[in-house]
């Protein structure tokens, strides 16, 4: 039985199918040559996504460095979101990338901000927008981009996002921290990916960076979290604190970080209570979320419930107040 999902959580605006559609045009209002053969071979380009992952956005992020730029593609993400059904999203981007045309952080958000709010007030979606730390930046970067979303007094969200590999949560403690006790929402990549080797102890080490988003940087959302279920006391936490989950399966599966997504146990997490929700992550180059609604039906065959609670977790952990206010 397949859920119909009516919103997202986890989905990168720079990454999302909604930029696919206008990268020609970002490329020309930037005075510049896009550089591949297709979109097509544009789209190839991010296979693995886990390898250089700041160069290969760049080929985004590097015509995103003007207030129209950025504008147009939150305009863009909103109403390609609301066509394709969706009536709650929450979309992220990283300011710390589009600084080199003279933007500050303030206006990277404000300029993207603009985009969505046009978006939201021509179709029937709302929008909350959460703001990235690109986490190779310098703790006093972090810092930076913490103290900007504040400047939104909830009306942004903060994540942890891309190499988590390199930079595990606690690089970004400070900058965390500088929200604590505040209106402003958390989510953390994390649990995601970390070095293979060695081997022995991979998933302990993705299960730490859990541990650290959920416990040290107060994260109210974990993004990925795959080896979640390795720890039961950590899953008992997450439940009675209401810590939500962005299951990413299909990304997960596609960038090779499961062989199998049976191996998420998303339905132990499920009847555990967790709030766990699906996720597309990044449809430019990814699985689209019809295919990743599909694929996690055919791998579990959702029962009457564990569809009700895929439906409902979007809004019960969702960052917007008044949402999460009318899930419950």
């Amino acid at each position: 039985m397949k859920p119909i999902i009516r919103g997202m959580l986890h989905d990168h605006i720079d990454g999302s199918a909604a930029l696919g559609d206008i990268i020609l045009d970002l490329y020309k209002m930037a005075g510049k040559k896009f550089p591949f053969a297709s979109i097509e071979a544009w789209r190839k380009y991010f296979k693995n996504p886990h390898e250089n992952i700041v160069t290969k956005f760049g080929t985004v992020t590097s015509v995103l460095q003007t207030d129209d730029a950025l504008t147009l593609a939150g305009y863009a993400y909103g109403r390609a979101r609301a066509r394709e059904g969706f009536t709650y999203v929450e979309g992220r981007f990283a300011p710390q990338y589009h600084m080199a045309g003279g933007l500050s952080l303030v206006g990277a958000v404000d300029a993207l901000r603009t985009g969505l709010m046009m978006a939201e007030a021509r179709y029937n979606i709302r929008i909350m927008p959460i703001v990235c730390i690109g986490r190779e930046a310098d703790p006093d970067t972090g810092v930076a981009i913490a103290k900007t979303v504040l400047h939104y007094d909830g009306g942004v969200a903060l994540d942890l996002a891309c190499d988590e590999g390199g930079h595990p949560p606690e690089k970004h403690l400070r900058a965390f921290a500088l929200t604590f006790g505040s209106k402003v929402r958390r989510t953390c990549h994390a649990g995601e990916w970390v070095a293979q080797d060695p081997r022995k102890t991979y998933r302990t080490r993705l299960l730490w960076n859990v541990r650290t988003a959920v416990r040290v940087l107060k994260c109210h959302r974990v993004g990925h979290a795959i080896p979640l279920c390795d720890d039961d006391e950590l899953v008992r936490e997450i439940v009675d604190t209401g810590v939500g989950i962005e299951g990413c399966p299909l990304s997960n599966f596609a960038c090779g970080s499961v062989e199998d997504l049976r191996t998420l146990r998303i339905r132990e997490l499920l009847d555990r209570g967790v709030l766990y929700t699906l996720n597309a992550d990044d449809d430019l180059f990814l699985p689209p979320m019809p295919e990743v609604i599909a694929a996690t039906d055919a791998a579990y065959n959702f029962t009457e419930a564990e569809v009700a609670a895929l439906e409902k977790n979007i809004f019960r952990s969702a960052f917007d107040p008044t949402i999460r206010a009318l899930a419950r």
